[in-house]
């Protein structure tokens, strides 16, 4: 679960966009895109957690937090609460509800490159590209 690029990759998107309410549900639908590519996970769940609020904060401050892409990054990160949520554990013998966080469908095997994975080190260059644009080039 690497929440960072979820964030950046969708407030990027939301920057695009004018409407926050459709934003956060382009958030979403981002998220699930975004699982489908085969990645490394990291699973720091209360690091991760600070640093979400980091970079939503990073996001909301730069471009306001009414705007579309603070929304859509805000959609881009909801899907994962489901991985801290007690009744959501696996370990408990709860299934996960969000399509993507089922084993079938995450992080989906290239046809021909089974053992390729996005690194850690691509997703954080891509995160950080990915804020540079929007804080960038949000207006307020």
């Amino acid at each position: 679960m690497m929440v960072i690029p979820h964030a950046c990759v969708n407030a990027a998107a939301g920057r695009l966009m004018k409407r926050p309410a459709a934003a956060l549900a382009t958030g979403v639908a981002g998220h699930a895109l975004l699982d489908l590519v085969p990645h490394k996970d990291v699973s720091a769940h209360k690091a991760e957690g600070l640093l979400a609020g980091i970079m939503l904060g990073i996001i909301g401050t730069s471009c306001g937090f009414r705007s579309a892409a603070f929304w859509c990054a805000v959609g881009g990160v909801l899907p994962d609460l489901e991985h801290v949520l007690p009744w959501t554990s696996p370990a408990r013998g709860r299934r996960r509800w969000f399509p993507t966080h089922s084993r079938r469908r995450h992080s989906l095997p290239l046809p021909g490159r089974r053992d390729f994975r996005v690194g850690l080190l691509t997703q954080g260059a891509i995160s950080v590209a990915a804020l540079a644009f929007t804080s960038t080039r949000c207006r307020k």
